[in-house]
């Protein structure tokens, strides 16, 4: 994950628009039926890397042949209409509809009938990160319910807001962290479930485990970490880390690694000096946390006092 690039792009000429698919996805080729003068294709991307939000706008009827993506793409219809067929499937979608793309591992052909399009890439590092199962053979391709299409599409639009304002401080550990909240809700969003626990996962749930991975995120705090990153720490399964976790602290290996950061965000409230620049915001950021509002509900709950008074009265 990386600061967010972002680009606008808008052209009437189909070979610039060609080309620009080519550089933002893969090779392909281009057709546009209709009156060439007519035509506008517009792009904007928001990369941060492992993860990007994009906006295409393409007016007129545009057929594409694309080239296998290698990676997780995942669709919103705003406007217009589009076909897609990647061998598995033939899809007609609709606005409205919120869905997995083209099969990751292969060429697709689609049609885009003035269409206007949400597209967010998820990298595959991403989903092996908190989740050993392959997620391409658990993508579902159908359009999810309308609740699962809803929560997705805040959830992208807040992303996106975040990540598009030039006010926003990002740290690493913001982005690591808003790389692993759009994996885990894809996995939601757009796979079936998983198998139950294994009985070796049970075995390995001890609290030598927990101390452990304790002792790991003290030392580590400052680290960009998901929880697989634990377990890999702690040589167990991530299944059994959080099974430990919930039976002996009765909490999550994340929520006890953001208790910690918690703690340490506070320390550097109180040890900020007048007039030094610090501020909740870039205190916030530093260990992590994505939202203002959403930091200072937890500091409240956890110290009985907003960071903004903590840092008035150290």
């Amino acid at each position: 994950m990386h600061e967010p690039k972002v680009t606008e792009f808008a052209t009437t000429d189909p070979e610039q628009a060609c080309a620009l698919l080519a550089e933002a996805y893969r090779d392909n080729r281009l057709r546009v039926r209709g009156s060439v003068e007519s035509y506008r294709f517009e792009h904007n991307r928001c990369d941060l890397g492992d993860v990007h939000f994009d906006f295409l706008h393409n007016t007129l009827t545009t057929e594409v042949v694309v080239q296998p993506l290698g990676r997780v793409v995942l669709l919103r219809v705003l406007d217009g209409e589009q076909e897609l067929d990647d061998g598995m499937s033939d899809r007609r979608l609709v606005p409205g509809e919120v869905f997995v793309g083209p099969h990751p591992g292969r060429e697709y052909r689609t049609g885009l009938h003035g269409t206007r399009l949400q597209i967010t890439g998820i990298d595959f590092s991403l989903f092996s990160g908190i989740d050993p199962e392959p997620v391409v053979e658990r993508l579902c391709y159908e359009p999810v319910s309308p609740e699962k299409a809803r929560r997705w599409s805040r959830t992208v639009d807040y992303m996106t807001a975040l990540f598009t304002d030039p006010g926003v401080e990002n740290g690493p550990l913001v982005l690591g962290a808003a790389g692993r909240l759009m994996a885990a809700m894809a996995l939601d969003t757009f796979t079936t479930g998983r198998g139950e626990e294994r009985p070796s996962d049970r075995r390995d749930a001890v609290p030598d485990t927990v101390r452990r991975a304790v002792a790991f995120l003290e030392a580590n705090p400052d680290l960009d970490l998901g929880v697989a990153d634990i377990a890999r720490a702690c040589r167990i399964s991530v299944r059994a880390l959080q099974l430990a976790f919930r039976r002996h602290l009765d909490t999550t290996p994340m929520a006890y690694l953001r208790r910690i950061r918690l703690d340490l965000a506070r320390a550097d409230l109180r040890a900020a000096a007048p007039g030094d620049g610090t501020t909740v915001t870039g205190v916030a950021a530093k260990w992590g946390f994505l939202d203002g509002s959403r930091f200072s509900a937890q500091y409240r709950a956890a110290f009985g006092e907003p960071p903004s008074h903590t840092l008035r009265n150290p």
